[in-house]
């Protein structure tokens, strides 16, 4: 099978030092932070992920491991929105 890689940006671009930083996050198709794309194993997605190693985890998964409800092969990628934790508690009945 194919090999796939699983793409998760865990930084911002905002304050990068270089320019080139953002284009090849915008190219990659990352608008958000904690985002997750998959993308396929190849020599240009690679040299691409070389410039933002330190912006983005990636992890190399088989075809099968994609999840079906994300995959799109028109577009030739997929994104899947991570839930972000807040870290501010609800409150839980009267505290007066």
């Amino acid at each position: 099978m194919a090999n796939k890689l699983k793409i998760t940006q865990v930084r911002s671009i905002i304050h990068s030092q270089e320019k080139k930083h953002k284009r090849v996050m915008t190219s990659l198709g990352f608008t958000k932070n904690y985002a997750t794309l998959y993308k396929n194993d190849n020599p240009q997605i690679r040299g691409m992920l070389a410039k933002v190693r330190h912006l983005v985890e990636v992890e190399e998964i088989d075809e099968k491991d994609v999840p079906a409800a994300v995959s799109s092969p028109s577009k030739g990628y997929t994104v899947i929105k991570a839930a972000k934790t807040t870290g501010k508690k609800e409150p839980d009945g009267d505290e007066t």
